[in-house]
C-alpha cells in the first residue's frame, strides 16, 4: 500500500518519516542544552579556584563579584615561602604516602591480577567477587576498626597507619583492574613463551608484563589520584609532622575570618597535577572499565 507524502505549507511534498526526523532533531538539541549547563555546573567550582587564587584577599567575595582586576601572584608567594609555607611540606607528605602506597600495592597487586586472570582453582571465584566487594565498600567503612587498632598499636599519626589505610581501597582496585587487562592478553602468547623453555614467572616478566604496560601505567596513575586527593582518613590518621595536603587546606577556614584567596591557590596547586594525570589516563581509563565490563 502506497504512503500518501506529507504536503507542507508551500506545497512543497516532505517525506513520511520528516516528523520523526523533526523529533531527533529536538531531541538532539535538549541532549545538548543539558550537557552545556552539567558542564556549566561541573566547571564552575574549578573557574571559581583559578579565578579566585589570583585575586588580592580583599577582593575575593567583593560583592558583585569583579572579574576584571589586576592579577596577583601574592597567594601563591604565601604558599612557597611566606606565611603558609609549610603547605609545600605538607604537600611532600602527601607525595611520600602516595608514592610508598601505590608501590606497594603494584608490587603485590599486579601478580595478583595476573593470577586471577589465568589460574583457575578454587576459590577463584570467591576471591574474585571480594575483591569486587572490597572495590564497591567506602574505604570510610574501615575507619572505625583501623582506629582501634591504630591506638592500642601506637600507629596513630605514623605514615604507616596511612600507607595501610590507603592500601584498603588502592589493593583491591590494582588487582582488579590489572585483571581485566591480563584477561585481554591471548593465552596462546603465554603458550608459547612456555613451550620456547620459559618458566611461569619467565613467561610473565617477559612476554605478559611487556604487553600491559599501557594498563599499567593508567592503573598506576588512577591510583596515584586516589590516593593524592584523600580526605577522611587523613583528617583522622595523620599527625602533625605526617599532616597532608588535602588536610592542611582546611587550616584556612577560621571559625571568625577565612583566607579564601590563599585557600583557593592550595586548592588549585593541589589539582593541577591531579589534572595533568587524568588528561593523560582518559583514553586507558575507558578502555579500562569497557574490558572489565565484559571480562
Amino acid at each position: 500500500m502506497a504512503t500518501t507524502p506529507v504536503v507542507g505549507p508551500a506545497g512543497v511534498k516532505k517525506p513520511p518519516w520528516a516528523f520523526l526526523y523533526s523529533r531527533k532533531r529536538v531531541a538532539n538539541i535538549i541532549t545538548v542544552v543539558a550537557l552545556v549547563i552539567g558542564a556549566c555546573f561541573i566547571l564552575l567550582p574549578l573557574f571559581w579556584i583559578v579565578d579566585t587564587a589570583f585575586k588580592p584577599i580583599g577582593e575575593a567575595f567583593v560583592l558583585p563579584p569583579k572579574f576584571i582586576y589586576r592579577p596577583t601572584l601574592g597567594n601563591f608567594n604565601s604558599l612557597i615561602g611566606g606565611q603558609y609555607s609549610q603547605y609545600i611540606d605538607d604537600m611532600g607528605h602527601s607525595a611520600i604516602i602516595m608514592g610508598i602506597s601505590v608501590s606497594f600495592a603494584l608490587v603485590l597487586g599486579v601478580p595478583a591480577g595476573y593470577g586471577l586472570a589465568r589460574s583457575r582453582f578454587r576459590g577463584s571465584g570467591a576471591i574474585t567477587s571480594w575483591l569486587i566487594v572490597a572495590y564497591i565498600v567506602p574505604a570510610l567503612v574501615y575507619i572505625v576498626p583501623l582506629y582501634a587498632i591504630y591506638t592500642k598499636l601506637d600507629l596513630s599519626g605514623s605514615y604507616l597507619s596511612m600507607i595501610l589505610y590507603y592500601e584498603t581501597f588502592e589493593m583491591p582496585f590494582v588487582v582488579f583492574m590489572m585483571r581485566s587487562y591480563f584477561s585481554d592478553v591471548p593465552p596462546e602468547l603465554e603458550d608459547a613463551a612456555r613451550v620456547d623453555g620459559c618458566t611461569r614467572w619467565q613467561a610473565f616478566r617477559r612476554v605478559m608484563l611487556p604487553l600491559v604496560i599501557p594498563g599499567l601505567a593508567t592503573v598506576t596513575i588512577l591510583a596515584c589520584i586516589l590516593s593524592w586527593g584523600e580526605f577522611f582518613g587523613a583528617l583522622i590518621f595523620t599527625g602533625s609532622s605526617t599532616i597532608t595536603a588535602p588536610v592542611a587546606i582546611e587550616q584556612y577556614i577560621g571559625q571568625d575570618t577565612s583566607n579564601w584567596s590563599t585557600l583557593a591557590a592550595a586548592a588549585l596547586l593541589l589539582v593541577l597535577p591531579v589534572l595533568v594525570l587524568a588528561g593523560f589516563v582518559q583514553r586507558g581509563y575507558l578502555r579500562t572499565y569497557a574490558s572489565a565490563s565484559t571480562g
